[in-house]
């Protein structure tokens, strides 16, 4: 049985139609894949395991669809104040360490994003960890001797 070049046409373009409605996205698949866009954080100062004296200023970006009002940072689970500036297509945030022991700490950075549609916020983390200067051995407690009996 041969099968006219019209029928070939014909089914070719059915399917081609019916396939390309198949993998259409309904308007609920899309909001859905729109709900959470994360806020991104990049360009930290100073740089990842820089050795930087307590009390130094810090500073990064953040990208613009952040809800400003969100954005923050925590050592150690303190709250560091933050200077947010809005740069246009970012954030420009800064602060200043709080006075800190000798050694590693990790900065924690957070925001919600502006454009979510989601009751949790859709919430983008970050950090970076920097060396505090110091001596290490001189923020141990020196041992005390033990009374003479």
């Amino acid at each position: 049985m041969r099968v006219s070049i019209r029928w070939k046409s014909a089914l070719l373009l059915s399917t081609m139609v019916f396939s390309s409605a198949a993998l259409a996205l309904s308007p609920d698949e899309e909001e859905r894949l729109k709900e959470c866009k994360r806020p991104k954080f990049r360009d930290f100062v100073p740089e990842q395991k820089a050795e930087v004296d307590a009390g130094a200023d810090i500073a990064f970006h953040v990208s613009h669809n952040a809800d400003p009002l969100t954005i923050a940072a925590d050592i150690h689970g303190e709250k560091i104040k933050v200077s947010v500036v809005d740069k246009k297509t970012f954030y420009f945030v800064s602060a200043k360490l709080p006075q800190l022991s000798p050694g590693f700490v990790r900065i924690h950075l957070s925001a919600k994003s502006a454009e979510s549609k989601l009751e949790s916020g859709c919430l983008g983390q970050d950090g970076w960890l920097i060396k505090i200067k110091g001596d290490a051995v001189a923020a141990k407690p020196a041992e005390q001797p033990a009374p003479a009996q």
